[in-house]
């Protein structure tokens, strides 16, 4: 049986009844060991205590609050925390100002934000995806990474292998290719919780046979546990052999490793400089071989001349190839056409059914699709607060698999209260969004945020620290 996952907490005693509250969360799952003060009494044994477990602990929450940040007992322990280089995770009860020698700590640390809640069950999902583990599926897609990159096709194999595997079909289970795409269904999540040590049983028994997608996985797993233990993308030195080998996969024919580096060279991630017309060329390739992904990207490529030359025809036909294999992304692409009347007459009603469709798929970005018509007028009369409403729906996107979508959503929210479009004027509620986008990583959401600040400070007040720093 695994070790459990020690988790320490440090809280002040006046906010006992949320530690007592966010302990309850973790504990409805299993693999887990949580700490914190329970009634024992402060002096030089209980001290002592404290660093034993801290020292033995994997996971360090500091609840941050206007009572935890002005004890000196917390901060000592989450000095202690950094320097054993613990994973430390700050959740907010408050929104407070901190000190000086705590913001400098945790300001590279991912947040979560417990007064900014849409539910318990929301903040659960979000609290324990941070754990790695999987979470009941009827708490919706919290955890869900990359499996909406799927054709229908494909996550109906997956179920199938489930289903098989609880019955303990396993020699259907362990065929190389099933063995492979039952690790994705468990890394990535979707038709079953994300498992990661079930998702390495698999792609080490697919790789056994000789399956180079499963190699790729297994590599692709080195790099991301790699970025959760530092929190942070892993170095050259570290991803340097590894890109290598994902290199000789692609080689190789892996359709996988070819998409991993086709994204890599766009973004000019893991040590390789961008390049959008060799990021094409890979994703093509693996268009040409069917896949739904990469046709969604191509489609866009051509659309907007991004690595290719621009070509409304193959836009239109690999766009149409995405939504034979009901890729719930590609009712994004059509709206687009129809929205623009570029690559096909321009019809506005057709677009809003394309993104009401795309919504209904589970792609939330066409939420906020449909807000951008209401908001600008598009084939219908202004409407601040039905686009509003489609920003609030998008908003509800998980952080994991669509975190672009989510950023959207908060600087058009922040937009609209700093403007009092569709909701009253409101600059405190309006940082509050912005600084919600910029903790999922937008810039253009930390810039919004630093302008509210300013315009929220009092006449003559010197500049935050907090801005200051995010300068």
């Amino acid at each position: 049986m695994d070790e459990p996952k020690k988790i320490f907490i440090s809280y002040s005693h006046k906010d006992r009844e949320t530690c007592n509250k966010i302990d309850s969360f973790i504990g409805k799952h299993d693999g887990f060991d949580v700490w914190f003060d329970r009634g024992l009494t402060p002096g030089e044994v209980f001290r002592k205590k404290i660093v034993e477990v801290i020292r033995d602990s994997g996971y360090f929450i500091i609840l941050l609050s206007e009572s935890s940040v002005q004890s000196d007992w917390v901060i000592d322990e989450v000095e202690y925390a950094k320097r054993l280089h613990k994973k430390i995770l700050p959740i907010w009860l408050e929104n407070v100002q901190l000190p000086d020698e705590l913001d400098m700590i945790l300001q590279r640390y991912h947040s979560l934000f417990w007064y900014l809640r849409s539910s318990d069950s929301q903040f659960e999902s979000s609290l324990m995806s941070m754990f790695d583990t999987p979470v009941d599926a009827s708490q919706g897609q919290a955890l869900v990474g990359y499996g909406n990159h799927f054709s229908e096709k494909v996550n109906l194999q997956m179920r199938t292998l489930l289903s098989k595997e609880r019955q303990e079909k396993y020699a259907d289970c362990y065929e190389p290719e099933n063995a492979c795409l039952l690790g994705k269904a468990y890394l990535f999540g979707g038709p079953c919780p994300v498992n990661r040590r079930k998702a390495r049983h698999y792609f080490h028994t697919a790789e056994y046979f000789g399956n180079s997608d499963a190699s790729f996985y297994l590599l692709e797993m080195q790099l991301e546990d790699h970025r959760r233990e530092t929190w942070d993308e892993p170095d050259e030195e570290v991803c340097g052999p590894i890109i290598a080998r994902i290199q000789g996969l692609a080689d190789g024919g892996s359709v996988p490793a070819k998409l991993f580096l086709a994204n890599a060279l766009w973004h000019g991630r893991y040590g390789l400089t961008a390049d959008m017309v060799k990021s094409a060329a890979l994703y093509e390739e693996c268009a040409r071989l069917g896949n739904a992904r990469a046709q969604f990207v191509m489609a866009s490529n051509y659309y907007n001349g991004e690595g290719v030359e621009k070509n409304y025809d193959l836009a239109i036909m690999y766009a149409n190839l995405a939504l034979e294999q009901k890729y719930i992304y590609a009712w994004r692409r059509w709206g687009k056409f129809y929205r623009d009347g570029l690559a096909v007459p321009q019809d506005y009603d057709k677009a809003r059914s394309c993104y009401e469709k795309g919504a209904k798929m589970g792609d939330y970005n066409c939420y906020n699709k449909v807000a951008d018509m209401l908001y600008h007028g598009w084939g219908c009369p202004v409407d601040y607060e039905g686009s509003v409403e489609y920003f609030r729906k998008g908003e509800a996107a998980p952080a994991v698999s669509q975190r672009y979508s989510l950023q959207r959503s908060k600087m058009a929210l922040g937009r609209a209260y700093e403007l009092g479009r569709g909701v009253e004027q409101d600059l405190s509620l309006a940082a509050d969004k912005y600084l919600e986008g910029y903790n999922c990583g937008s810039r253009e959401c930390r810039d919004a945020y630093l302008r509210c600040k300013n315009e929220l400070r009092p006449a003559g007040a010197e500049e935050t620290d907090e801005a200051a720093d995010a300068e």
